[in-house]
């Protein structure tokens, strides 16, 4: 009876997990399951991703912005001003003849009213000043559009790594499930050769105890799948509301050694979206030194001013338009030479654009050199992941091969349980090793190419 105890709460044991496995499906099928291409992926991303979608609601500003700019530097600035008031007056005092103040017999308090409108149109410019603020807005829309860019390539890139882990995490829990079943199919034959009196209780308890811990293997491998698809909705910005199916498709693995390493250098120094946006910063930096230089210009000021009122005793003045007053107009021309005018800290200021320039050309430099670099490691690292692939995948070969023959030993009775479960052990790390080394390849791939800034994948 102990013998069979054993036995009869392992098979208790592997059926639960089988089905809670057919449980949690029927539940996942029993809601709507989002079924993902990596193509839908991609697509659910870019009008989700709350990143992305940061950035694209930044650009909307690009024509407003762009607008004002020219309507501010050419049309001029106009004002309107509407006042009325109620005065009170009580005079005290009067002069006489000789301007000496007297007491005022008759003082008593006089009101009045008045209203006045007065529009005021001036405009002012300096110089180049028109043309260099449309030249920075243009650099700040431009700006904007390179980080929108730069948000969409980073939100595909992570996207893409997602849900290549989701493939690579389902695939491990396949092949754990798969190992599980190996591994009851030896108890089962450890079992047989025990009732044949060919094999000891300890090969059997062995295998029980393989069983056991490829089941919580497989558990512990299930959970890595369920947090990768926490981890894909999650990069969707879509939530997990519903529960995600990934769709089968084929990795992109491919032999490296046809990639132009000189020809991707040249395509990522030129799209990649961080060097595109090293060049935006050093324009506006020329810019900013441009309007600084111009700062020396005369100022030119032009204005028109029209005003009307209407003024009367007590309260017959208060809010009329004076509609039949006469107008008064004034239009004035003024020059301003800013050359006394702090030439100390303008100086100042045209030396620290000119540092700020220089600086950011530095900076521009520095990542163009961190940019080559990064694409010729990422080459190196893609075709180190492709031997290692081979290598793997050749192990693996052996493994199977060398599996099979200690499987066939092990019922001739010409070797040990321990010496099958090592072997056992070691096939089942290659099968481990390839699959992760296939994944590895595909993520030095989206590496390189979020690297150049551009796919990087050979035909």
């Amino acid at each position: 009876m102990r013998r069979m105890i054993v036995p009869l709460l392992v098979l208790g044991l592997t059926v639960a997990v089988d089905a809670t496995i057919a449980v949690g499906r029927l539940c996942a099928q029993g809601r709507d399951t989002l079924r993902l291409t990596l193509a839908d992926a991609l697509r659910i991303a870019e009008g989700s991703n709350p990143t992305y979608r940061r950035a694209t609601n930044n650009t909307l500003l690009n024509g407003v912005e762009m607008r004002t700019t020219w309507l501010r530097e050419l049309l001029p600035t106009a004002t309107l001003t509407l006042n009325t008031n109620y005065t009170g007056n009580l005079q005290r005092n009067v002069l006489d003849n000789f301007g000496n103040p007297l007491a005022n017999p008759d003082a008593e308090w006089v009101y009045f009213s008045r209203t006045s409108q007065n529009l005021n149109l001036s405009w002012r410019f300096r110089g180049p000043s028109l043309l260099q603020e449309h030249r920075r807005q243009s650099l700040v829309n431009e700006g904007r559009d390179v980080a929108q860019g730069r948000a969409f390539t980073q939100v595909q890139g992570d996207v893409q790594l997602r849900y290549m882990n989701g493939l690579e995490q389902r695939e491990l829990m396949e092949s754990e499930a798969e190992l599980l079943e190996s591994r009851r199919i030896d108890l089962d034959v450890a079992q047989r050769l025990f009732s044949l009196a060919s094999k000891t209780r300890v090969d059997v308890l062995n295998a029980e105890l393989a069983v056991e811990q490829q089941a919580l293997r497989l558990q512990q491998q299930r959970a890595a799948y369920e947090t990768a698809l926490l981890e894909l909705g999650a990069a969707l910005g879509a939530g997990n509301e519903r529960p995600i199916e990934l769709v089968e498709g084929a990795l992109p693995i491919f032999d490296p050694s046809g990639i132009d390493v000189d020809g991707l250098v040249a395509r990522a120094l030129d799209v990649n979206p961080r060097l595109v946006e090293a060049r935006v910063a050093v324009e506006t930096a020329g810019t900013g030194l441009a309007q600084e230089r111009s700062a020396w210009w005369p100022e030119i000021g032009m204005g028109l001013n029209v005003y009307r009122r209407a003024q009367a005793t007590e309260t017959r003045a208060l809010f009329d338009p004076a509609l039949d007053q006469d107008l008064e107009s004034n239009f004035f021309v003024s020059l301003s030479l800013p050359i006394l005018s702090d030439f100390f800290g303008a100086s100042e200021r045209r030396q620290q654009s000119t540092v700020a320039l220089r600086n950011e050309r530095e900076t521009e430099r520095e990542l163009r050199l961190e940019v080559e670099r990064t694409v010729r490691t990422g080459v190196l690292a893609l075709h180190n992941q492709w031997e290692s692939l081979r290598l793997a995948e050749r192990s693996r070969e052996i493994a199977e091969e060398a599996l099979q023959l200690a499987r066939e030993q092990y019922r001739l009775g010409t070797r040990s349980f321990e010496e099958l479960r090592a072997t056992f052990d070691r096939e089942a790390d290659t099968r481990r090793q390839v699959i992760m080394a296939r994944h590895a390849f595909v993520e030095a791939l989206l590496q390189l190419e979020q690297a150049v800034g551009a796919p990087a994948r050979t035909p």
